[in-house]
């Protein structure tokens, strides 16, 4: 049973040599700390028309309904202040022909002012005559 016992205690420091007492600390933010992550704005057609106001960085995202397989797809513009980062579109789960996806485009609020995104929906080959269906938002960047 002691046997048991002694393998519960601890071993007194060595003469001499200090004992580390744990001390409480509190760190003070610094100049180089890491900054808050950007925020990020996901729209969709329900968004048509509007104007958001964003801060400056954030990460947006504009998922839109598309069917390449008809001919039609979504011809995109965007202006300053708006910086491209991607675009992806996601086909869907099924196994239908001819089933239409959703076009994703993402961009970065940029610099501060304003930023515009939009898209008209067409044939490529086809000329625009005013009854495509169209998107649009415009962005106060701040």
């Amino acid at each position: 049973m002691c046997l048991l016992g002694a393998g519960c205690t601890s071993q007194p420091a060595e003469e001499g040599t200090p004992t580390p007492t744990p001390v409480e600390t509190t760190a003070a933010p610094t100049a180089t700390s890491t900054p808050a992550p950007a925020e990020e704005y996901a729209f969709n057609e329900t968004n048509n028309n509007e104007t958001v106001t964003v801060p400056v960085g954030s990460e947006i995202t504009i998922s839109l309904d598309e069917n390449p397989t008809t001919g039609y797809e979504w011809n995109v513009t965007s202006s300053a202040g708006l910086e491209y980062v991607n675009d992806t579109f996601i086909a869907p789960e099924t196994g239908l022909v001819g089933a239409g996806g959703v076009h994703v485009w993402e961009y970065t609020a940029a610099e501060e002012g304003s930023g515009e995104f939009s898209a008209i929906y067409k044939r490529s080959w086809e000329e625009t005559i005013g009854n495509e269906t169209t998107f649009s938002m415009a962005f106060v960047i701040e």
